[in-house]
């Protein structure tokens, strides 16, 4: 099969043809239709995992995606992470743990869309509800994938949402969403304009303020739910196909990256 991988930590990604993954025990192999790039694969590319994890090479990254259940023709879509790290999504199969964070891919529903949905969709739905009865909330980095969804989704919760794109000056709000800063010197500067503040990079010294994703099945259901209905846009900056994806790593602007099978 073919994939996209790069063959050691820190390595360019490159076209390459790789055996097709066999599933083992409470694994599922999924025929893919798409998935969608996620800054934890650039870093997992980088060696973020290296220390915790076994890898394999060539080391195929990708999380979320969209596709098939071979033998059954289940149509799903959700979180493919499993151990050993490299197995991932960026290729035309992957397995997956059964128990994964997986939910039924709805016929009217675009894959390209759903696989755009699991790690941005989840995190921002999770973020904006530990905001509590928060009235306002301020976004830094609202232009993203994680941040146009938690826009839409703080705003259909009634609350008064405050943006923050590169160069905005911050005010005073009931809550903070950082999904930029990459030091605590950034983010403590940022909490100081909200009592209420969460970062998902992982840099505060308060382990409260370090969101932590918890997917599951019932948030995807709630996700594609909101799509259908009308009430969440998936913002999909651009379409890739997968033997053209060498260079989804570098910046094409806002909005999510798929790569379409």
């Amino acid at each position: 099969m073919w994939a996209i991988a790069a063959a050691g930590f820190g390595a360019e990604l490159e076209l390459v043809e790789v055996p097709r993954p066999t599933p083992g025990p409470g694994q599922l192999l999924v025929r893919l239709f798409a998935a969608s790039v996620n800054p934890f694969d650039r870093k997992v590319v980088n060696g973020m995992l290296r220390g915790s994890a076994p890898h394999r090479f060539p080391l195929v990254p990708g999380t979320d995606g969209a596709g098939e259940v071979e033998g059954s023709g289940e149509r799903i879509f959700g979180t493919f992470f499993h151990r050993p790290v490299g197995g991932g999504t960026y290729a035309e199969y992957v397995t997956v743990p059964a128990e994964n964070a997986l939910a039924p891919l709805p016929e009217d529903l675009d894959p390209a869309v759903a696989a755009a949905l699991p790690t941005a969709g989840m995190t921002a739905l999770q973020l904006v509800e530990s905001l509590g009865t928060a009235e306002s909330v301020l976004i830094v980095g609202a232009s993203g994938g994680v941040g146009s969804f938690a826009v839409q989704i703080a705003r259909a919760a009634g609350k008064r949402v405050i943006p923050i794109g590169r160069g905005d000056s911050l005010v005073e709000a009931d809550a903070l969403i950082d999904l930029v800063s990459a030091d605590r010197s950034s983010f403590e500067a940022n909490a100081r304009y909200a009592p209420l503040a969460f970062n998902t990079n992982y840099v505060s010294a308060d382990p409260a303020q370090n969101f932590g994703l918890k997917g599951s099945r019932e948030m995807l259901v709630r996700l594609a739910s909101m799509v259908q209905s009308g009430d969440l846009e998936v913002p999909i900056g651009r379409r890739v196909p997968l033997r053209g994806a060498a260079d989804v790593f570098a910046g094409h602007g806002p909005g999510k990256t798929v790569i379409i099978m």
